[in-house]
């Protein structure tokens, strides 16, 4: 079946070359721009609406493409995002690098949330999240805002209702996220499992990013190698696990699917050195981010290897 975004992602690659043929600046679409920097296309278009942020140029067939200071420019926008300056504050503070943040928008953000979550606010917490999900990298909103309430919620234990608003709130987002992963769109297969312990929702929210990043995602769930071999034939044959805690000594030698790749920052606690082999066999990287970077899409001539490279995306422009 044709599939329009692939030829719509074409035409822009083949208008950007264009535009460096004629003017010798390198242009890039919105999907490169994606897979250079790590913030998803929607979240790059709203920044130009809504916040007059990055103003890319357009082809004559309004394809939107991005100059290297476009992109210089995006990475600016990051760096105070995750020093806690709401993107509404951004737009006055780039080019000032001395300035101090007005507010830690995260801290403010995760009081927000906690206090929607102990009041039962399901529409307005919704809500909100749809509109950080759509203003912020999905990586700053996880790690800045949802794993520290979900921690703070795991932890809590000077409630009766503790247990009831656990439950909840874990059922709740599990089915807001797991919506997405039910209607996801095409793209490059890949089998996404954990190993070992893991937090309750880690692996459905690196789902979710890697659905925003151009990955038809398999969600196995819990795995081992074992269990993964046993899979051959039913799975994608692309593999990334997500490595948790209290993995089984002996289970760290047994061999993953030929292909398999590792990721999680508790790699980092099998040091050993048989470990350590098991660890390069699955080209293992600490976070989902690393292991983005890593993968071989190729880099628009002009651009050179130096580009930083956060992510990916199989958006059009």
């Amino acid at each position: 079946m044709h599939d329009p975004s692939v030829s719509s992602q074409q035409t822009a690659s083949q208008e950007g070359e264009e535009w460096e043929a004629a003017s010798g600046e390198a242009r890039y679409p919105i999907r490169e721009v994606s897979r250079l920097t790590g913030v998803n296309a929607v979240t790059l278009r709203a920044w130009q609406r809504r916040y007059g942020l990055v103003q890319p140029a357009r082809t004559e067939k309004g394809h939107r493409l991005y100059s290297e200071q476009d992109i210089r420019h995006i990475e600016a926008i990051l760096s105070w995002l995750e020093r806690g300056v709401s993107i509404g504050q951004v737009k006055g503070l780039l080019g000032d690098s001395q300035s101090v943040a007005p507010s830690d928008h995260w801290q403010q953000s995760q009081e927000s949330l906690w206090q929607l979550l102990l009041d039962l606010k399901t529409r307005q917490l919704e809500q909100g999240l749809n509109d950080l999900i759509a203003s912020y990298p999905f990586d700053l909103v996880r790690s800045q805002l949802l794993e520290p309430v979900l921690d703070r919620l795991m932890a809590m234990t000077d409630r009766p209702d503790a247990d009831l608003l656990r439950h909840h709130w874990l059922d709740w987002l599990a089915h807001y996220f797991g919506r997405h992963l039910v209607g996801q769109g095409k793209g490059r297969p890949l089998t996404l499992a954990s190993w070992g312990k893991v937090g309750p929702l880690a692996l459905l929210w690196h789902a979710y990013e890697l659905i925003n990043q151009g990955y038809e995602v398999q969600l196995i769930g819990p795995c081992d190698p074992r269990l993964a071999q046993l899979l051959a034939g039913r799975s994608h044959d692309n593999w990334l696990v997500l490595m948790g805690a209290a993995i089984p000594r002996g289970e760290l030698t047994t061999p993953w699917p030929v292909g398999t790749q590792a990721m999680g920052p508790l790699g980092r606690l099998y040091p050993e050195p048989p470990q350590i082999d098991a660890l390069q066999a699955l080209a293992w990287q600490p976070s989902l981010a690393d292991w983005l970077a890593m993968q071989p899409d190729p880099v628009p001539a002009g651009r050179g290897s130096g580009g930083q490279s956060r992510g990916k995306s199989a958006a059009k422009g």
